[in-house]
């Protein structure tokens, strides 16, 4: 296909093979997809429909595994890079998962060596998209609380958090920049008993994360590399949302 066809293509395609092909193909030429006619819908504003964040320098991307395990085509997001992904492994007790691409991180998470997380602690949580239309995301510091620590049988824990769609797999970031769980799902309060937690798409207010505890031995029993200190990454009064940002990417499954 000589360039002239394959730009009139590019101009009207859109589905989501299409999209990324010309985006790829924009690069590769080094031309901005954003010059292209108002009506085309480049790559870079697609919209991500869960959210992964880098492990390692490598590029591996943690993510819950609800999230692409029934993907036939995955695909990451970040910063205006579209690359396409490929399942690395998957947790069969737990809701987690890694994802690789050719996308490379400028900065990778770090998990507590010690210690865990416990109740009414601040800490911030918020979804790729959501992030990336935060319109004070450069001075937001904490935006949920834990209500609980982790329980010995599932290595969850649940938050207050507005989380919405799309909070699937990001990081949970405690004071000191360092991350101690992943988001998997919303939750509701039963109203008999408040102790108790019934997981449903349509619920708000509450959320269930993975700790920290769990995701380190997950990667570890998959041979993924990762960081763990227990050294701040952040200043006491720093913004905590620039952090995850540039932790995180976006998941965007195909088919």
């Amino acid at each position: 296909m000589n360039a002239q066809a394959l730009r009139r293509l590019c101009v009207s395609g859109t589905t989501l093979s299409l999209i990324v092909m010309c985006h790829a193909a924009a690069q590769a030429a080094g031309e901005s997809m954003t010059n292209e006619p108002p009506k085309h819908r480049d790559a870079t504003a697609l919209e991500a429909n869960a959210t992964g964040f880098f492990v390692n320098d490598r590029g591996d991307v943690l993510t819950a595994r609800h999230v692409v395990q029934a993907c036939q085509s995955i695909f990451l997001i970040k910063d205006g890079q579209v690359a396409r992904a490929k399942i690395k492994a998957v947790s069969a007790d737990a809701d987690l998962a890694v994802i690789t691409s050719s996308i490379k991180p400028f900065l990778a998470a770090s998990f507590p060596k010690t210690g865990t997380v416990g109740g009414a602690q601040p800490v911030f949580t918020a979804g790729y998209e959501v992030l990336h239309h935060m319109p004070d995301r450069t001075s937001t510091m904490y935006n949920a609380v834990t209500r609980d620590q982790p329980t010995a049988a599932t290595g969850t824990f649940t938050l207050m958090s507005s989380a919405t769609n799309g909070a699937s797999g990001s990081p949970v970031l405690d004071q000191a920049g360092l991350v101690v769980g992943l988001v998997t799902d919303r939750t509701q309060v039963s109203g008999e008993d408040p102790r108790a937690f019934v997981t449903r798409s349509g619920a708000a207010g509450y959320v269930v994360a993975v700790s920290a505890q769990t995701l380190k031995a997950f990667l570890a029993a998959n041979q993924i590399p990762f960081n763990e200190t227990d050294a701040a990454q952040l200043e006491p009064m720093q913004a905590r949302a620039p952090r995850a940002a540039t932790l995180e990417a976006g998941v965007l499954c195909g088919g």
